[in-house]
C-alpha cells in the first residue's frame, strides 16, 4: 500500500480486466479503496484481483457485461454483499475504435450500446445507491474524439461526446445528493489495443510530430488522472471534462 486517498471506499471499474481500467484498480486498490474488477472476460478480471490483492489491496473479481443492465445490478448487490456499499464507479468499458466486424451499421449500434448506452446503465443502477448513502463520484472514461479531434469512426465520435453529454446530466441531477460526476478525456495511451500504431508506417511518428510533449500517455498517467477525479482531491469539480493528451488538442 502506498496511500490512503480512498481508504474505506469501495470503486467499481468497469471493463477492468486489462490496459487503463486494470492499471486504475492497482492505482486505486494502493490508494486504500475496495476495488470491484468487472470485465467480459472473467479470467483477466480474477487476474486483476488477484494482482490488487498481491500489493496488499482488496479487491474482487466478476465476470460481468457493462453493457447488461442486468449484470448492472448483479455487480451492486454482490458488491453490497461483500464491501458494504459503492463510493466510486468507474464507466471505462467500450467498443474499441479499430473494431472492424459488421457493417457501418452493425458498427454503429454496437459501438454505442457497449461504449455509450452502457454507461448509462451501470450509472442509473448504481448512482441511486450512492446518493442513498450521502454521495459519491462518477467518472466517465473518454477520448479527446468527444471533444475536439475527429477520427474516421463515426460511432466512436458520437460515443465519447455523448458520455461527455452524460457526464453533465448526472453532474446536474444528483449534485444535490452529494454525487459529482466528471470525465477524463484521454489521447493516444499505450496499451493493448493501441499496440496497432507500430504495424502501420511513419503512424507513431506522425502522432508525435503533433504532440507538444513528443510522446504517448501510459496507463499508470491515465490512472493517476482517474484517481484525483475520483477522491476527495478534486471535491469541487462535478461536470466538467479533464483533457489528459500530452498536449495533443492544442497543436
Amino acid at each position: 500500500m502506498t496511500g490512503a486517498r480512498l481508504a474505506g471506499k469501495t470503486a467499481i471499474i468497469t471493463g477492468a480486466g486489462r490496459g487503463i481500467g486494470r492499471a486504475m484498480g492497482l492505482t486505486f486498490g494502493a490508494e486504500g479503496a475496495n476495488v470491484v474488477i468487472t470485465d467480459l472476460d472473467g479470467d483477466v478480471a480474477g487476474e486483476a484481483a488477484v494482482e490488487i490483492e498481491s500489493a496488499g489491496g482488496h479487491a474482487m473479481a466478476l465476470h460481468a457485461d457493462a453493457a447488461s443492465a442486468e449484470d448492472a445490478e448483479r455487480t451492486l448487490a454482490a458488491t453490497i454483499e461483500r464491501f458494504g456499499r459503492v463510493d466510486v464507479l468507474v464507466n471505462n468499458a467500450g467498443l474499441p475504435s479499430q473494431y472492424r466486424e459488421g457493417d457501418d451499421l452493425d458498427r454503429w449500434d454496437l459501438g454505442i450500446d457497449i461504449t455509450l448506452s452502457a454507461a448509462f446503465r451501470q450509472s442509473s443502477v448504481v448512482v441511486p445507491h450512492m446518493a442513498a448513502n450521502g454521495g459519491g463520484a462518477l467518472l466517465m472514461i473518454c477520448s479527446i474524439a468527444g471533444n475536439k479531434v475527429g477520427t474516421p469512426v463515426p460511432w466512436y465520435d458520437a460515443a465519447k461526446a455523448g458520455l461527455v453529454g452524460l457526464t453533465r446530466h448526472f453532474a446536474a441531477t444528483y449534485g444535490p445528493s452529494g454525487i459529482r460526476a466528471n470525465s477524463l478525456c484521454l489521447g493516444l495511451i499505450e496499451t493493448r489495443r493501441t499496440a496497432f500504431i507500430h504495424d502501420v508506417p511513419d503512424m507513431r511518428e506522425a502522432i508525435l510530430a503533433r504532440t507538444p510533449l513528443r510522446r504517448v500517455g501510459q496507463a499508470e498517467e491515465a490512472a493517476a488522472a482517474a484517481l484525483f477525479l475520483v477522491s476527495d482531491d478534486a471535491s469541487l469539480i462535478t461536470g466538467q471534462m479533464l483533457v489528459a493528451d500530452a498536449g495533443s488538442t492544442i497543436a
